[in-house]
């Protein structure tokens, strides 16, 4: 969330000298996480407004207009790629002369054999990028050649992280923000400046009839409909803080909705008043289609929350207005929804239509019910000032059938400092709590805080909440760091984890991968691009997204998700997860933890090499952790669309089957995206529960040989297709005293390879305890297993 300091000193008295960035980290440690500080610079001068008196095309460019303006006496015409421009409105005009950054200073100039006067601005150039290309209509309070004041278009704006205040629904505004920075300041915050609630709630105006079905999922519906309204731009100083905080200046009556959600963080809606009798909240029916403001027609589910008129869907609850009824250019009434909708009513409804707006953004953090009313009040005070002929044509009707309870927290000033470790007297306790808007009364040793409704939707309802409040204003940084005075327990390691952890420990400290954390669930899109269709499975009720719903079942589809990504950034890498994987069912045997492993390399052809390379790695991770060699048998379930048909292997550790290496299959990478079928990828996974009774056990050592041992490779040739773990059993059957290991070396296909085979080296160690090795004994031996090799139907490859 931006947050514009020229806005905040409309409520704090923020001196011009004060250090932003400063106030920044202060706002980070007492508040909510600061990402980044931004000053807007435009450095305009000499702007003025002009109003347009006439648009034509230009021959043969149709991205270009021809534009007569009137500048207040004198006129001017200028050549325009504005998008959109009406005759007698007032635009933002920088004649010659006139400069900003973006645009440098302004001369007079031919543009398609036209003479161009100056230029028509567009958003950008003055600090709103939301409006890159498009100019800025001025109010009609504006006059041809006013100047436009340069400083309003200056700024700073401070970037919050979202997640840090998702617990904090008062401070998705202006007027939270500037509640905190009053206290970090020690200064006094403004009033909120509204209408008078006593005028907007005359009985001798006609009421709206409002109906709430459900008081769960709406708590509360105000509504005030006015008149003497129209289409125009809203005033400059609005539209330059809404480019500042991200949002696009529309016209005057949806830019002071959004001003409002912005400055108090209450959304509203403003409907054609003409088209709306009566308000009633509801469910929509089952399968009912509803056209939202985007144009997009949406199926709606019994479940979805409406607001309706004479049972008519208007707009969808707390997400988006309708299409029939929104605000148009001859729009002269409006009716004003400002309501409080269930923040899990609006979370499950955004999830299931795929759609979420600021104004949802909002509600799902439970706002407080009593911004309706107070929204409204701060409307009419900003819309009389832009609407002269405004006029109420009903009062400020609201529903609110159950009020929200007043949380008061009793509080121990004692309890307090001895849990902070830090000095904090009860009269600093009162002025902390009183600067961020409590009620406190000190009675009989005690502080009783009334919670302010702000902050006690979600956020505030016991004692430590309140030891939170003064210790975070305190400053955390001020607290000194001690260790607990407390007694620990030893607990023995769990299997599993000694499990996970060893595996870890190997992989990503002694082999070189890199851990990652992927989601559990799968995503259908990815699913899609890989064309793998996955058995059924758990389902989230409230999966984070469409399309991602189901558990996962293997820890591929992420990790090659992961490797994709990983892709641009560099040339080889290796990766590595720890995760769950479920099988339908209820309880927990049907999960399981696995291990994954990915090894990629940008070039074709190193698929042997990877696979190769990631046996390699998991061999020396079982020798070490869990005491035993691999086995590798032929895997005849190549099922999944990863898993090559021929270059796959079940996994074997003393004679149980643990897992899978393979590697993936180009048809496969094509699928994914043609760059990545220029890449070779291995990959391995491990199902870590069946490891947990593996113990290392010490080894007898084996003497160091008193005499030299000799090494001979054999290279021989194998159908394409044969298993490796054949060839091994069968050589593994040379039985000869002086034999000492057989170890695979590699394998070779290429030009001097017979098509549709392979070549594998084999390196063979023999030697004696008792003598060194004679050339005779070696020509012996050698002559001895390359016989070996011929009995097992292989050709030796010289």
């Amino acid at each position: 969330m931006l947050i514009s300091v020229n806005w905040l000193r409309d409520y704090v008295d923020i001196p011009d000298s004060l250090d932003v960035r400063a106030l920044a980290e202060r706002l980070t440690i007492t508040t909510a996480e600061v990402e980044g500080v931004e000053q807007i610079q435009t450095g305009a001068s000499g702007l003025i407004a002009a109003r347009v008196v006439s648009v034509g095309p230009v021959e043969g460019r149709a991205n270009l207009k021809k534009v007569e303006l009137d500048l207040g006496g004198t006129s001017a015409n200028v050549v325009s790629a504005a998008p959109v421009l009406r005759v007698d409105e007032l635009v933002v005009f920088a004649p010659p002369g006139a400069s900003t950054l973006e645009t440098g200073e302004i001369k007079s100039t031919t543009v398609a054999d036209l003479p161009s006067e100056g230029m028509i601005l567009p958003g950008s150039a003055i600090g709103i990028p939301a409006a890159d290309q498009d100019a800025i209509f001025c109010p009609p309070s504006m006059k041809p050649g006013e100047a436009i004041d340069a400083a309003m278009l200056e700024d700073w704006v401070i970037e919050i992280d979202n997640k840090s205040i998702t617990h904090r629904p008062d401070l998705w505004g202006h007027y939270g923000i500037a509640r905190e920075v009053a206290a970090i300041l020690g200064k006094p915050l403004k009033p909120y400046p509204v209408a008078d609630l006593d005028e907007l709630s005359d009985k001798k105006l006609p009421e709206i009839p409002i109906t709430i079905d459900d008081a769960t999922r709406c708590p509360r519906y105000s509504g005030l409909k006015m008149t003497g309204v129209r289409a125009q731009a809203a005033p400059l100083w609005m539209q330059t803080r809404l480019g500042h905080v991200g949002l696009r200046p529309i016209d005057c009556l949806v830019d002071l909705t959004n001003y409002i959600m912005a400055d108090l963080g209450q959304p509203m809606h403003a409907f054609d008043g003409s088209r709306i009798e009566g308000i009633e909240v509801g469910l929509a029916n089952d399968g009912e289609t509803f056209t939202t403001l985007d144009g997009v027609e949406r199926k709606l589910s019994g479940e979805a929350l409406m607001i309706q008129s004479n049972r008519k869907s208007v707009a969808l609850a707390g997400i988006m207005g309708g299409l029939e009824s929104e605000v148009a250019e001859d729009t002269q009434t409006i009716l004003l929804e400002s309501a409080n909708f269930e923040a899990s009513g609006i979370r499950k409804t955004c999830a299931a239509i795929g759609l979420r707006t600021d104004a949802s953004a909002r509600f799902e953090k439970s706002l407080d019910p009593n911004n309706t009313v107070l929204s409204i009040q701060r409307f009419v005070k900003l819309a009389s000032a832009e609407f002269p002929e405004l006029q109420l044509a009903s009062r400020l009707s609201d529903a609110y059938p159950n009020k929200l309870a007043e949380i008061t927290v009793e509080v121990d000033p004692k309890l307090v400092a001895r849990t902070m470790g830090h000095p904090v007297d009860e009269k600093q306790m009162i002025d902390i709590l009183t600067a961020i808007g409590f009620g406190v009364e000190s009675k009989d040793g005690k502080l009783s805080v009334a919670v302010p409704s702000y902050r006690a939707t979600k956020d505030i309802s016991i004692q430590a909440d309140i030891l939170e409040e003064i210790a975070r204003n305190v400053g955390y940084d001020n607290i000194e760091p001690r260790l607990p005075e407390v007694q620990v327990r030893h607990f023995a390691a769990n299997p599993q984890h000694i499990t996970e952890r060893n595996a870890l420990r190997a992989f990503c400290l002694g082999l070189g991968y890199s851990e990652v954390h992927l989601y559990i669930w799968y995503d259908e899109e990815w699913l899609k691009r890989l064309g793998f269709k996955p058995e059924a499975g758990p389902m989230l009720v409230n999966p984070a997204a469409a399309g991602q719903e189901q558990l996962r079942s293997s820890l591929m589809p992420g990790l090659l998700q992961a490797a994709d990504r990983n892709r641009f950034h560099a040339d080889a890498f290796k990766l590595c997860e720890v995760g769950t994987v479920f099988k339908e069912g209820p309880d927990s045997k049907n999960q399981s933890r696995h291990l994954g492993l990915i090894s990629a390399r940008r070039g074709k052809g190193a698929d042997d090499e990877l696979f190769a390379t990631l046996k390699g790695d998991l061999e020396t991770w079982a020798w070490q952790m869990l005491g035993c060699e691999l086995q590798y048998e032929h895997a005849k379930d190549t099922a999944t669309p990863w898993t090559h048909e021929h270059k796959t292997a079940n996994i074997v550790a003393d004679g149980t089957s643990i897992g899978t290496v393979s590697v993936c299959p180009l048809a496969m990478r094509r699928n994914i995206d043609e760059h990545l079928s220029a890449w070779s990828i291995a990959w391995a996974e491990i199902n870590l529960d069946q490891l947990h009774d593996f113990r290392v056990e010490s080894k007898p050592l084996r003497r160091v040989p008193e005499f030299p041992e000799v090494e001979l490779d054999f290279s021989l040739l194998i159908d394409a297709t044969s298993p490796y773990a054949a060839v091994n059993d069968n050589l593994a059957r040379f039985d000869d005293p002086l034999l000492r290991r057989i170890t695979y070396v590699g394998a070779y296909e290429g030009k001097s390879v017979p098509a549709g085979k392979r070549s594998l080296t084999y390196r063979v160690l023999f030697g004696s305890p008792e003598r060194t090795l004679a050339e005779d004994d070696v020509n012996a031996l050698k002559t001895s297993f390359e016989k070996h090799i011929g009995g097992c139907g292989y050709e030796l490859r010289r």
